[in-house]
């Protein structure tokens, strides 16, 4: 399957010259020029690897860095004319993956796309990750759910102990009741819920076991990040 790289650059010459250097790599490449653009594209089409240009008609590509976290985790080159070490560092900070000064080392980008792409036929385990700061769950397929108070406390139970059995007295405890006067009925509701909202979002095989008499498990990796 070929990789889906999408370039955000309003240099039409260099826009367009990427383009075509990837496609003759053999990559499916598609371009856009700014950040109205991209959210106008991504409604109706996903990438692998995005491009990213920083100095946008519409606004810093930082921007649309923060927003691209918050719906899914792919690879992301940064590319600017912003060279400074400060600026170098936002970018980073901004989690780009890397951060390419312009003019752009063309080995250099191919041999990083390159990298990602490898990365990407690995066979990965799968392995879930909170965030504890956003409260996000982030799926191994790179998808984000965001999470209330009680879900995120609710999974923070799960975390490194991989089809362990948490008993419905530890999860209380964390949701911030206490087990001798918490309604049990409760916890159910909570838990039934969650796995209906997480199905609605497009994944019906969530890892969160009723182990009976006992409590539950995540029988996945779970991480905190």
């Amino acid at each position: 399957m070929q990789v889906q790289i999408l370039i955000v650059e309003d240099e039409t010459d260099l826009r367009n010259g990427l383009s075509d250097l990837l496609m003759l790599e053999g990559y499916q490449v598609a371009s856009v020029g700014s950040l109205a653009e991209y959210r106008d594209w991504v409604q109706q089409n996903q990438y692998q690897i995005l491009l990213l240009d920083r100095t946008l008609p519409d606004g810093d590509g930082l921007t649309l860095l923060a927003e691209e976290r918050e719906e899914q985790r792919v690879p992301v080159i940064v590319m600017s004319g912003k060279g400074a070490t400060a600026d170098r560092i936002a970018g980073l900070e901004a989690d780009a993956d890397y951060y390419l000064v312009k003019p752009i080392d063309v080995a250099e980008l191919v041999a990083l796309i390159r990298r990602f792409e490898r990365r990407m036929q690995i066979p990965q385990e799968e392995v879930y990750q909170l965030d504890g700061q956003r409260w996000k769950l982030h799926m191994p397929d790179q998808g984000i759910v965001s999470l209330t108070r009680s879900e995120m406390n609710l999974m923070s139970c799960f975390v490194e102990q991989p089809g362990m059995t948490v008993s419905r007295d530890e999860i209380i405890r964390a949701l911030g009741g206490r087990p001798d006067v918490y309604d049990e009925r409760r916890l159910e509701v909570l838990i039934r819920r969650f796995r209906k909202k997480i199905s609605e979002a497009g994944y019906p095989g969530f890892p969160l076991a009723t182990v009976y008499g006992q409590g539950y498990a995540f029988n996945e990796k779970l991480e905190m990040i």
